[in-house]
């Protein structure tokens, strides 16, 4: 499965933002001292083959799909990149 499918996937299976905010992405980040960074999905407005787009305050910001290692549920692995 892909990163953009397993993204759509849980954005539109999920329904409630309680539920949601149980899920995180975990990008890789060169500046941040543990190499990853974790973005939570209420804030993810959508994703296309290349980028996923978040909103931070009045603001959109892209994340290149190649930096996304694993989605996590809990703290638990939903979607590994490397498996």
């Amino acid at each position: 499965m892909r990163v953009k499918d397993a993204v759509n996937k849980i954005l539109w299976t999920v329904k409630e933002r309680k539920e949601l905010e149980k899920y995180r992405l975990i990008i890789t980040d060169r500046i941040n001292p543990r190499g990853y960074i974790e973005v939570p999905f209420t804030i993810i407005a959508r994703v296309d083959n290349n980028y996923i787009y978040i909103t931070n305050d009045d603001e959109i910001n892209v994340i290149p799909i190649h930096r996304v290692i694993r989605i996590v549920k809990n703290h638990e692995t939903v979607y590994d990149r490397l498996k």
